[in-house]
């Protein structure tokens, strides 16, 4: 029988010891024994793998509204990660820290995402990973098509790899591969380190090959989108028309404390200057940051510097937001309320999952969007229900439901913009 971590925790304690205190290592134990119910796969904190029954007439009904003026065959969600260990050969690898007891809080949340995208083996987490999206989008009916980011390795000032800073390696190759056998449910999105001196014609390769964007997380990978040693890759990003996704505002996901300024939205300017189009991930919607544009550089909402850039009209066409996590509990309030009651500005704005965070409970938490008058009580009763079943499509469903003073998302926010992805369109 397999072994459970809280009982390899037990096991492996005198060498756990050696790492961090008694203290620490009973909270570890407490906590991965709450996340797994006692056992992997019967997690309190990420969604069961299936549902308890078919859905009801109402959730269905609520379904098909979400897709009521919407085009099957242009929906994406721009947002959908790609984690895997390497065990099948896809070359995607995970840091030592998020799988070992060395660090039990990087193992507890390596953990409750491993168990939200549907492995129960850690020895099988590609296939399993992969399998359970495949079936998801797959068993949707109808269904869109999934933007699956690849990620690249933490690179220092040099632009070399440094596996210590990084937390796990999605290659490109990988998400390639995927995107070939799904081509109907997936599109690939590379990610390059702007910093590495193949960067260009790294770019080159994988848009020959089919990529259609190219994903970066500042916060984490250590990339000032301010520096010069962008302006080659940026240069190239605006010739090949490959738009950039990136993450701009506070990182919780990914192990970034000393490096959250570079989530700095401001920091964009650049790329746009260059004509690179810009996918401001999340809007920018937590933290803050200091405002480099006043004296004194007071720190503010990194919300209100992307809504600055939106608002400057040099970037019309230029900048865009995705609106992945903003439904989120760490999120949910003014950011949903601002792009639900302005129609402008969604006008601008592409969907996103954030995949697999919409199947943990402890943040994906529709009474919380109760709570600030986004859903009703009975839309939130029926969403649940579709959350046993497919909280992939929970997530859709949610945001096609959600209104602010009666005012909801556009269809075009769920739909490929040509002006984002004109390889795509």
């Amino acid at each position: 029988m397999k072994q459970t971590l809280a009982e390899a925790a037990w096991k492996d304690a005198p060498m756990a010891r050696r790492l961090f205190t008694r203290r620490q290592l009973l909270a570890a134990m407490g906590v991965i024994g709450l996340v797994t119910g006692g056992r992997f796969g019967a997690s309190r904190l990420a969604r069961p793998l299936g549902p308890s029954g078919p859905l009801s007439q109402g959730a269905q009904e609520l379904i098909a509204q979400a897709w009521a003026g919407l085009d099957p065959a242009k929906v994406l969600d721009v947002h959908a990660h790609v984690v895997g260990t390497g065990d099948s050969g896809s070359g995607c690898w995970v840091s030592p820290r998020m799988t070992t007891l060395a660090s039990p809080i990087e193992l507890l949340k390596f953990t409750v995402y491993r168990e939200a995208a549907g492995v129960t083996h850690e020895d099988h987490c590609d296939e399993e990973f992969t399998h359970r999206l495949v079936s998801l989008v797959s068993s949707q009916k109808p269904h869109g098509r999934l933007l699956l980011l690849a990620f690249d390795h933490f690179h220092d000032d040099d632009g070399r790899p440094v596996e210590a800073q990084s937390e796990f390696h999605t290659p490109d190759a990988y998400v390639l591969s995927l995107a070939k056998a799904h081509p109907e449910l997936f599109v690939p999105a590379a990610s390059i380190h702007p910093y590495r001196a193949d960067a260009v014609s790294a770019l080159e390769s994988v848009v020959a090959q089919g990529a259609m964007a190219v994903k970066w997380l500042p916060n984490a990978m250590n990339i000032d989108p301010s520096s010069a040693k962008c302006d080659a890759f940026y240069a190239a990003l605006a010739r090949l028309q490959v738009p950039l996704i990136t993450h701009a505002g506070e990182e919780k996901a990914v192990h970034a404390e000393e490096r959250q300024r570079l989530g700095n939205p401001l920091h964009l300017r650049r790329a746009l200057e260059h004509g690179v189009t810009v996918v401001v991930a999340h809007c920018a919607s937590l933290g803050q940051n200091p405002d480099l544009d006043a004296a004194g550089e007071p720190w503010v909402d990194n919300f209100e510097l992307f809504l600055r850039l939106m608002a400057d009209p040099k970037w019309e066409g230029k900048l865009f937001g995705d609106l992945s996590a903003l439904a989120l509990v760490n999120r949910v309030g003014k950011p949903l309320q601002h792009v639900l009651e302005h129609d402008a500005l969604q006008g601008r704005l592409c969907n996103g999952s954030d995949w697999p965070l919409p199947a943990i409970n402890v943040v994906m938490q529709t009474r919380a969007v109760v709570a600030h008058g986004f859903l009703t009580e009975a839309q939130r009763t029926l969403l649940n229900e579709i959350d046993q079943h497919d909280p992939l499509l929970m997530d859709f469903v949610l945001k096609r439901t959600v209104r602010s003073n009666g005012k909801g998302l556009r269809d075009d926010c769920f739909q490929v913009r040509r002006e984002v992805f004109p390889r795509l369109a």
